[in-house]
């Protein structure tokens, strides 16, 4: 008798610890503490009340306490990332978090980086959507050269006159619309400069000549940990050239070093940024001592184009592009550097041998033949320049590109054809052909 009493109590006890257990699971905000209070009122140490906890979760829905966690942890660091724009309260913040859940904060956000990458959903769009969505032409800042949505990393040794480089690109957006003899649409633009003194950068403008009234922003004190600010900067006022100088002092506060995936981290949300809001976002960094780009691979991989430069000899710089998408090809351009106004003139594509292939005569001569009258307005194909004038016909493409990139010729893909074709002038009225508007290089 006395067995099936205690047989009772002891099944009355489990029962009320499993609906405590469950009423935790199902009602309390804050379930640690919960169920910290349900194991000092059944007098059980916490892991048994939380191993109870996971059994009943998963068999209800398949997850466990440390998925609820994680999500919800995933979730509040989302919240915090995205609405707190004081840096240091937002390091507060996600320092709390990291020890409610007994984690560090370099774990927190690891754990949310990666949560961002595997959580983001499937969903495929059939290839005349597609097309729908990512029909019309190819928008540049420099035709040929730097598209007008990109994210542009430029590295090299110091001295090698990387934000020189960038500062002619500057002048060309914000007041002369010209660089090297490609034309350039004028518009706003942003220098993100915490890497040279102020009066160094208002001197370098005046030899510049960038006026007061060119549509140019200086933002001298700015650090990653500030990139919601400047996405809403850049969405407001839609500058067409963003240059952020450098990626080591934008990232001073960083707990992570060069050597950390986490340190490119910024780059990838300037990356979407430079889509969102069709904009060119040129990043300055540092090269390594064997010439490649200083730190984490990351740091190469999570931007679109690449861009090395390098002295040779005192007035000759020598820009490699070592990563492109829909850029300048890869390969070897020289430059002529001028240290009286500091500007570059481009010479022309090195070679194997280190020769410089000079090419403005011959695409001079492609450009009169263009002009002919029996051939002004009429479409022609590189294959066909290249047998006209008896030239590769590499070459021939080659030279029709950067005709094109200049803006001295047009050219279009005509009757669904994989190739482009160039001419000068508008199209005749009596030339029948179906055009398309995709423009990217072939």
């Amino acid at each position: 008798m006395h067995e099936q009493i205690i047989q009772s109590i002891r099944q009355d006890r489990e029962r009320q610890l499993v609906d405590d257990t469950l009423g935790v699971l199902v009602s309390a905000k804050y379930k640690d503490a919960a169920l910290a209070q349900v194991a000092a009122a059944h007098m059980l140490p916490i892991e048994i009340v939380r191993a109870i906890a996971n059994d009943l979760l998963q068999t209800a829905t398949g997850e466990n306490l440390e998925d609820e966690e994680f999500n919800a942890a995933i979730n509040q660091v989302k919240w915090i990332e995205e609405n707190i724009q004081d840096e240091g309260l937002r390091l507060w913040k996600l320092q709390a978090l990291a020890r409610r859940y007994r984690r560090t904060c370099t774990q927190l956000q690891e754990a949310y980086t990666k949560a961002l990458i595997n959580q983001k959903p499937v969903e495929p769009v059939s290839i005349r959507e597609f097309r729908a969505q990512n029909r019309g032409r190819m928008k540049w800042l420099i035709p040929g050269w730097i598209p007008a949505s990109t994210t542009l990393l430029i590295h090299g040794d110091g001295g090698a006159g990387k934000t020189l480089f960038t500062y002619q690109i500057f002048e060309a957006v914000v007041s002369t619309g010209i660089w090297n003899g490609y034309p350039v649409e004028v518009g706003p633009a942003l220098l993100v400069q915490t890497d040279e003194p102020g009066l160094v950068t208002a001197e370098r403008m005046d030899i510049r000549a960038i006026g007061d009234d060119a549509p140019l922003q200086i933002l001298g004190d700015w650090s990653a940990g500030a990139l919601p600010q400047l996405a809403k900067y850049i969405e407001q006022n839609r500058p067409r050239l963003v240059v952020i100088d450098s990626l080591s002092t934008i990232n001073k506060d960083s707990i992570c070093s060069e050597k950390d995936t986490e340190y490119a981290r910024p780059l990838l949300h300037l990356r979407d940024i430079a889509e969102r809001f069709d904009t060119c976002l040129v990043i300055i960094h540092h090269s390594n001592a064997s010439g490649g780009v200083r730190g984490t691979t990351a740091i190469k991989n999570s931007v679109s184009e690449v861009w090395a430069l390098r002295m040779d000899g005192q007035h000759r710089r020598i820009l490699a592009v070592e990563k492109t998408r829909l850029g300048k090809p890869p390969g070897r351009y020289a430059f002529e550097f001028d240290d009286s106004d500091f500007s570059y003139r481009l010479l022309g594509e090195q070679d194997a041998d280190n020769q410089i292939e000079e090419v403005a005569s011959q695409e001079e001569r492609v450009r009169l033949w263009l002009y002919e009258d029996n051939r002004f307005g009429l479409p022609w194909s590189a294959m066909e320049v290249s047998e006209f004038l008896a030239i590769p016909q590499n070459t021939s493409r080659r030279l029709l590109r950067e005709l094109w990139a200049s803006g001295r010729i047009h050219r279009d893909r005509f009757n669904k054809t994989r190739y482009f074709s160039y001419y000068a002038g508008e199209l005749r009225d009596f030339v029948n052909a179906e055009q398309t508007t995709i423009d990217c290089d072939t």
